[in-house]
């Protein structure tokens, strides 16, 4: 036979629309007045019944509380609760303010991080900025270091840099007791100093004036006159060049064959000697007269030249 199952205890339906008690809604401060008053009055009403209950036990009657310490004890209670409260709302205020400062410092954190990465890219723009500043300085550096080189050679070749290197020195003078035949002319020198550049001489100096293409070796008198300067002999003649090869392409040159043959016709006092250290000033620099404009071919041609 089957057994019908009991019912069990039904469960009681919600509340709905039940108001909620007072110390649900109450505020903070109404709400903790009312607990600390409520549990002193619990404690006083202890207190009390203590004490009428011993009275009636030894028979000694105990006096009603006096109105002045009613008085008191409310005023206690109230100081007490309002100690509570303010405890309560300063809890909830540094709360507030940890909490601000939390978001603050927070914020002042991205601030920082942010300015740290603006710094970084501004270091790596200025890192960049200052390696392409130092490539442009080598690149000036070397292109002044050509210009240098060819400012040299040129003022080498130009006879306007004073030059120092080895070649040949070689010193003419007048036949012993010459005959107005016998004296070294301008001519000769004129041939002698052809033949040296074509025996390879980079730079030519004639008792110390160094010869440009504007130099002039005339008579003038009984004397010879280089860059308008009188010499006297004997004549010094400097070349700098490859001391080794120069004296047999100066044989070798029409015009070097030339004076050897009129020196020794002449009779003329002719050394020739290598120097390993030989020292050319630079000649003076004479002020502009006149300049015509070139081009490029002119340009072309000087580079070719170098």
């Amino acid at each position: 036979m089957a057994e019908t199952p009991t019912p069990g205890p039904e469960r009681p339906d919600a509340p709905t629309g039940r108001p909620l008690p007072q110390h649900v809604t109450m505020p903070l401060l109404t709400l903790l007045t009312l607990l600390t008053r409520e549990s002193m009055d619990e404690g006083y009403q202890a207190v009390a019944e203590r004490k009428r209950r011993h009275s009636r036990e030894s028979g000694v009657k105990v006096p009603p509380p006096s109105r002045q310490s009613k008085v008191v004890t409310a005023v206690a209670v109230a100081v007490f609760g309002v100690l509570v409260a303010v405890a309560a709302m300063q809890t909830s205020r540094n709360a507030d303010v940890e909490a601000l400062g939390r978001a603050s410092l927070a914020e002042r954190i991205q601030q920082e991080q942010a300015s740290v990465r603006a710094l970084k890219d501004q270091a790596g723009q200025l890192l960049d900025a200052n390696a392409r500043s130092e490539a442009d300085l080598r690149e000036l550096r070397a292109r002044e270091e050509q210009l240098t080189a060819r400012v040299s050679r040129l003022g080498a070749r130009t006879g306007y840099l004073a030059v120092r290197g080895p070649g040949l020195r070689v010193t003419v003078d007048d036949a012993p007791n010459p005959s107005p035949s016998q004296i070294v002319q301008d001519d000769d020198l004129l041939v002698l100093v052809d033949g040296l550049w074509a025996a390879g001489a980079e730079a030519i100096a004639i008792n110390g004036q160094r010869l440009t293409a504007l130099s002039s070796i005339q008579n003038s008198g009984s004397a010879i006159h280089v860059n308008v300067r009188p010499l006297n002999p004997p004549y010094v003649v400097e070349a700098i060049g490859d001391p080794d090869r120069m004296p047999a392409q100066l044989l070798a040159s029409a015009n070097g064959s030339l004076f050897y043959s009129v020196a020794r016709s002449l009779g003329f006092a002719l050394d020739v000697q290598d120097d390993d250290n030989l020292e050319l000033p630079a000649a003076r620099v004479r002020p502009m007269r006149s300049a015509t404009q070139g081009s490029s071919n002119d340009v072309d041609d000087r580079k070719e030249s170098e």
